[in-house]
């Protein structure tokens, strides 16, 4: 029993997350293609908030799949591909399709109905991806820069730190905190998707984020009062 289960978690860890790179892939298509668009056309493209309320459904949609340049579909796709193989793996193609696009949604109506933000990019999806990860699987190590090995529960409270403080410290940076706001909080939504175990895995989750948060401020704050 003990070896067959080593062998069934090697070859699941091992899976290619082949809906995670389609995203990506898809991503990276469409901001080529962009190019050729006309300027006029991509800017009636750029969903607005007013949009929503006339029922005017496309240009959020296609904003998902829109980026502003080469360093926001960098930043994006990379933390798509982190985030994104890891709720692919633990919940399958699915259901990371369903917290992928439920979280795109519920980001932009919530930046929509809180702040009267729009914008283009697949940001608001992706902090869906990066809660829902933090809780499922806290200690998953990634490598910063390719380099540093790192659980991704820092990156994601880094993540959420930098909204937070973007939302009560504005400034001019063009980041639509609340919609990555809206997408941290859509997982509270999606839990319906979830099975009993997966909801209960998440419950765990969120008391070691809680319980490890308190542990590193406490000692941020021995260590450099």
């Amino acid at each position: 029993m003990k070896k067959t289960g080593y062998k069934n978690l090697k070859k699941e860890t091992s899976k290619i997350p082949s809906i995670t790179i389609s995203l990506i892939l898809l991503n990276i298509s469409i901001f080529i293609y962009s190019f050729f668009i006309p300027e006029q056309t991509l800017n009636s493209l750029i969903f607005k908030p007013e949009q929503l309320f006339q029922l005017n459904f496309k240009p959020m949609i296609v904003s998902w799949f829109l980026h502003a340049n080469i360093i926001h579909l960098i930043g994006n796709m990379s933390f798509l591909f982190i985030f994104g193989k890891i709720i692919e793996k633990n919940l399958g193609a699915l259901k990371m399709l369903l917290i992928y696009f439920g979280s795109a949604i519920i980001s932009d109506i919530f930046a929509s109905l809180i702040a009267s933000q729009g914008g283009i990019g697949a940001s608001g999806a992706i902090a869906g991806l990066i809660s829902a990860s933090i809780l499922l699987n806290p200690f998953y190590i990634t490598r910063l820069f390719l380099i540093i090995p790192i659980p991704i529960m820092l990156i994601g409270w880094l993540s959420i730190y930098l909204d937070i403080k973007g939302i009560l410290y504005p400034t001019n940076d063009n980041i639509g905190h609340f919609a990555h706001l809206g997408g941290y909080l859509a997982i509270t939504i999606l839990l319906f998707l979830l099975n009993k175990q997966e909801k209960r895995k998440m419950k765990t989750g969120l008391i070691i984020n809680i319980i490890s948060l308190i542990i590193f401020t406490l000692l941020y704050f021995k260590v450099f009062s």
